[in-house]
């Protein structure tokens, strides 16, 4: 009876260390997830891989200056009830990113949806509400600005 009191309260100890760290691991608190921001851009690279998809792609301004994005979704189990697969996005796909950028300004973010040239669109968090992506935000519909060029 006592070993078995040491092992629950062992377990117990254990959820309880490692509890704050997977909750920080998906800190909401570094992205603005109050709008999206949207950007015409070209897809350079298409990860498909746990904990979370890596989506890299290049945004031009109206000067032609280069900024180099990189957008997480969920991962790929999730992403797949969605109706992503690892080739849905290849190098050289034109396409409108709604993302819920860093607030600091880097060019990094949590994906909300792709739209693509031919006007497929990709979900990447939430699609009716509940939950949301990654960072906890709800889903729905994204605001919609005009795209940055």
């Amino acid at each position: 009876m006592k070993s078995r009191l040491i092992i629950i309260m062992v377990v117990a100890m254990a959820v309880a260390a490692f509890a704050g760290t997977m909750y920080a691991h998906h800190g909401a608190n570094l992205y603005d997830s109050s709008k999206a921001v949207v950007l015409k851009g070209t897809i350079t690279q298409f990860e498909w891989g746990n904990p979370h998809n890596q989506i890299y792609f290049d945004v031009k301004d109206d000067k032609g200056n280069v900024t180099h994005w990189v957008t997480s979704t969920e991962p790929p189990a999730v992403m797949s009830e969605s109706g992503w697969t690892r080739k849905s996005l290849k190098p050289g796909d034109e396409i409108t990113a709604y993302v819920f950028a860093a607030k600091n300004g880097a060019p990094v973010g949590n994906l909300q949806k792709i739209v693509k040239a031919d006007g497929t669109e990709l979900r990447a968090m939430g699609g009716g509400g509940g939950r949301g992506g990654a960072n906890g935000a709800a889903g729905g519909e994204p605001a919609t600005p005009e795209p940055k060029p």
